[in-house]
């Protein structure tokens, strides 16, 4: 995986409602994500199996940066 497609990917994170990522299901959550990113970059089969390992071993990062984007505002 690529750092452009990690920077992308942090930033869609960024972007999306802090209560979202809470609310929804860790495998909704990477779904989404993965078909954004899709939608902007079309993602090899490859790219999108190491996306999808990736975001599973960074949920307890995404849940927690959201957390905190909730309690700073």
């Amino acid at each position: 995986m690529n750092t452009k497609l990690l920077r992308q990917t942090w930033n869609l994170i960024e972007t999306i409602n802090a209560s979202e990522l809470l609310e929804i299901s860790e495998a909704e959550l990477i779904q989404r994500l993965l078909n954004k990113l899709d939608a902007q970059i079309p993602l090899a089969d490859q790219e999108r199996i190491c996306l999808n390992s990736y975001l599973h071993s960074k949920m307890g990062l995404i849940k927690d940066t959201a957390e905190s984007r909730l309690v700073s505002v």
